[in-house]
């Protein structure tokens, strides 16, 4: 942005010079064509750049608040265990409950944003005349960062699942049993 004025300042003066040099216009004319070409084109690609920034940042937040999920669960389970009624042991369920469906909503926002950046850098590679095999490489390279850090955490996220299910199964079957002997006590 700081020399977008002196590259227009130097266009008009090649319209200018053009004007004033009748036998020389169509190279200045040319000169002043490719100048702003290359400066579109730049102006592009630091356009594409900031959105490719913007993306990797909100992904990059959608991972942290994840992994921070995923550790508030993890938490719950080490901590969870115990209730002193059923009603308490039914404010458990909910908790639960209230987590699992709360990894699955981080777990959905990063697997899209996720797909959306890669998607992004697949396309930026081989856009441009810049496009060469290092750009190609690199990007390579970040999508592959991108999933293994994506399926890092979705492999914390199905263990803690398989843990979340097996607990809620015998959360359940102990608030089976103690509605049961709330009903033959009552009887």
């Amino acid at each position: 942005q700081a020399l977008e004025d002196q590259v227009w300042d130097l266009l008009h003066e090649a319209d200018k010079a053009a004007e004033e040099n009748k036998e020389k216009s169509q190279v200045y004319d040319a000169m002043a064509e490719t100048l702003g070409d290359a400066w579109d084109a730049l102006i592009i690609m630091l356009e594409k750049r900031q959105t490719l920034l913007e993306l990797t940042s909100v992904f990059f937040e959608n991972a942290l608040e994840f992994a921070v999920k995923i550790d508030q669960v993890e938490d719950f389970l080490k901590n969870a265990q115990e209730f002193d009624n059923i009603d308490s042991l039914r404010e458990l369920l909910l908790q639960q409950e209230h987590h699992t469906k709360e990894l699955l909503e981080k777990s959905l926002a990063l697997l899209n944003k996720s797909q959306e950046l890669t998607e992004f850098i697949q396309e930026f590679k081989c856009e441009g005349p810049n496009a060469n095999p290092e750009m190609i490489q690199g990007a390579h390279n970040s999508c592959l960062k991108i999933d293994n850090l994506l399926e890092m955490l979705q492999d914390r996220r199905r263990q803690l699942d398989r843990f979340l299910k097996h607990q809620r199964q015998g959360l359940e079957q102990v608030l089976q049993i103690c509605l049961w002997h709330q009903q033959e006590n009552q009887v």
